[in-house]
């Protein structure tokens, strides 16, 4: 009884029981593994009163202070358990299954020139039908290379074969990079003759032969304007064959086989099959009939012949030509990008034994001497495309008297045809019967069947004046990356300037008003022209500053004279305007008997100190291309300019305006004899047609 009444004292009513610490599960929903949480051990809240009574009820037990400190004591080495890493521990690697994380953009910067190339994914890079295959074919291949040492003694003695280069395995910008590097390097030859041409191409038939069996497609324009000419090609063709004859019935050389094409509106294999037989190809090409569509269709006819050429994969490897015979540039050159990528891919360059290209013209006319007798014979000048020799127009056209408007040679071939050729590896031969002349080439001297060029220039001297065969886009990007070559091609883009159309000269004086008038009207002419000048002459300006950033000397030239012709040109306009306001001002003649004035043109420029200076600018700038551009088309030009005076000078002439007119002389009553009169009838034929020169 006594320790039961001991024990109630030990547990008052007012304070329950504490019970031992159970660790807390906290199971999560799907199940595993539970996280333990050892919860702090926090001591029930009791009055001092309780804690008296229950201490005094422990006989023998630990004082309550230690017990307290004992509890706190527990609770702070909890504390440290937690809040102190664990020392590590070996643990097994488990590989675990995570998403992979987003890669950071990567900075791309763009080159300062990107070569785009225009041609279809389908056709050339990894995309293309035989790219897989080709890139494992030339892997090992390289893997090679890269450890075989070459020696200069090995590389002297050894013939070492040239695989002609793939173009499927290559993306588009090494496609642009390998053909500036190493096609046409002779895109640009001259000749006098299509017998010439045929001799040069002989040489390069040669040279094929020794690589590999060869075979050659003739493509001819059916044009009436070259149907003369393509019977003196097989007039050589033959001379050429009989030399190589190996047997007596005409086999060529082994290895060499041709095929021949014709093309007009349409084109048409005259052989069907590669004959290796130089009589079957003599008659095919004597056979060639005209085609009067007026239509050519020769890029279409080029990749025609190429494929043709390329169609028998089981005759083995053979290396493969197109030759082609035209005048004038043809009327699908929209399809010349795609022609020289189709050849480029069938390993077939392409030679064009064509015309030149007027030096910054289109069009240009042609001698046309009839030779048909079905026609009415004629001798007359008929307008063909032959040019430009540039993709876009880098000549400022001024008609101007300083220099007569006539058509020079640009020393290369059109640009659709030429580029072809440079890209392929082949070469475009200019042929013109008087490339050899002296001097100005009159119409006179002009040959049938040739065009009107009057002056011509040393292809040496031109070979560093090339034009840019590269696509649009490329060409685009090395204009926009220089002010100067912009400003040059938006001017000549922008105007075909003519001077002053016959500009009034003469002002007599009636009166001192009818004078007055005169000028006033002479002045308007002036003034219609100035703002025109003035506009390309700011529009050049705007590229001066990156003048002397430009590399090509074609460039340089085209800039420096466009400027010093605009320049040549503003002058003259503003003398002769500031000329004629100096006459309305006032002016006396110095002989009594003058009475009329006469402006004429002076090398001295009196009208001001900033059209003297002008003048001056103009002088500079056109020595300078002269100088520095011997025996171009741009340092002629330069030279004309600088011949014709750039100012002006008043003159007092009699022409007796003011005098009393002449007595009248008598009549003349005399009867003219009647014209004879022809009773007889004669009998003529119909007249023959005439041909039409838009047609030929």
């Amino acid at each position: 009884m006594a320790e039961q009444q001991n024990e109630a004292h030990r547990t008052p009513m007012n304070e329950s029981p504490v019970p031992p610490p159970v660790p807390d599960t906290n199971l999560p929903a799907g199940g595993g593994v539970p996280e333990q949480v050892f919860p702090l051990v926090v001591p029930v809240a009791q009055t001092p009163a309780s804690a008296a009574m229950r201490t005094s009820g422990r006989r023998g037990r630990v004082p309550g202070w230690l017990v307290s400190f004992s509890l706190h004591l527990f609770v702070l080495v909890g504390l440290a358990a937690v809040a102190i890493d664990p020392p590590p521990m070996p643990v097994p690697v488990i590989m675990l299954e995570q998403e992979p994380e987003e890669p950071e953009p990567e900075l791309v910067i763009e080159p300062e020139e990107l070569a785009v190339s225009e041609e279809e994914f389908e056709d050339i890079g990894a995309l293309s039908e035989a790219g897989a295959s080709i890139a494992e074919a030339v892997s090992p291949a390289l893997a090679e290379l890269s450890v075989v040492p070459l020696r200069a003694d090995t590389m002297l003695e050894t013939k070492v074969r040239v695989e002609p280069v793939s173009f499927e395995a290559m993306g588009p910008n090494q496609v642009e990079q390998l053909i500036e590097m190493v096609a046409g390097v002779n895109v640009g030859v001259a000749a006098t003759g299509a017998a010439g041409a045929v001799d040069r191409l002989s040489l390069d038939i040669a040279r094929s032969l020794e690589d590999g069996p060869t075979c050659v497609c003739w493509v001819f324009d059916q044009s009436v304007s070259l149907a003369g000419q393509r019977q003196e090609i097989a007039a050589r063709l033959d001379r050429v064959f009989r030399e190589l004859q190996v047997d007596e019935q005409g086999g060529l050389p082994t290895g060499l086989t041709n095929m021949v094409l014709a093309y007009g509106q349409r084109f048409k294999f005259i052989t069907d099959r590669p004959t290796a037989l130089s009589a079957d190809v003599i008659a095919a090409i004597r056979g060639i009939e005209v085609d009067n569509s007026g239509l050519e269709q020769t890029f279409t006819a080029i990749q025609a012949a190429a494929e043709r050429l390329n169609s028998n994969p089981g005759a083995g490897r053979r290396n493969s030509m197109v030759i082609v015979f035209t005048d004038e540039v043809g009327d699908d050159q929209l399809m010349a990008d795609r022609v020289a990528a189709r050849c480029r891919r069938l390993d077939t360059p392409v030679y064009v034994v064509g015309v030149p290209a007027p030096f910054g013209r289109r069009f240009i006319e042609m001698k046309y001497v009839e030779f048909d007798p079905s026609y009415a014979s004629a001798e007359e000048w008929a307008v063909v495309e032959q040019g430009p020799e540039t993709l876009f127009p880098e000549s400022v056209r001024i008609g101007s008297t300083a220099v007569a408007d006539e058509a020079i040679d640009s020393g290369f071939g059109p640009f659709s045809l030429s580029k072809l050729c440079y890209q392929t590896g082949g070469i475009y031969i200019a042929v013109h019967a008087n490339r050899d002349a002296t001097g100005r080439v009159n119409d006179r001297m002009t040959a049938a069947m040739s065009s009107r060029i009057r002056y011509f220039f040393d292809p040496e001297a031109m070979r560093d004046y090339q034009p840019d065969y590269v696509s649009a886009t490329k060409l685009k990007q090395k204009l926009n990356a220089n002010r100067a070559k912009q400003a040059l091609v938006e001017a000549a883009t922008a105007t075909n300037l003519s001077p002053m159309e016959s500009p009034e000269t003469v002002f007599p004086r009636k009166s001192e008003g009818e004078l007055a008038n005169l000028l006033t009207l002479a002045q308007r002419t002036a003034a219609v022209l100035q703002p025109r000048i003035d506009a390309i002459h700011r529009v050049l300006l705007s590229g001066l500053k990156d003048r002397d950033a430009i590399e090509e000397k074609r460039w340089r030239a085209g800039y420096d004279l466009g400027i010093g012709r605009v320049l040549a040109l503003k002058v003259r306009t503003d003398a002769y305007n500031l000329m004629l306001a100096q006459a309305k001002a006032g002016m006396q003649f110095q002989n009594p008997k003058s009475d009329t004035w006469v402006l004429r043109p002076s090398s001295e420029v009196r009208v001001g100190s900033q059209t003297e200076r002008l003048a001056e600018q103009a002088r500079s700038i056109l020595q300078r291309v002269v100088h520095e551009h011997p025996g171009t088309p741009w340092a002629f030009i330069a030279e004309k300019e600088l011949q014709a005076p750039l100012g002006y000078r008043w003159d007092e002439i009699h022409t007796g305006i003011n005098d009393p007119p002449p007595p009248r002389p008598a009549a003349n009553n005399n009867n003219n004899p009647p014209m004879p009169r022809d009773d007889q009838r004669r009998m003529l034929g119909p007249p023959k047609p005439k041909r039409n020169l838009k047609r030929i």
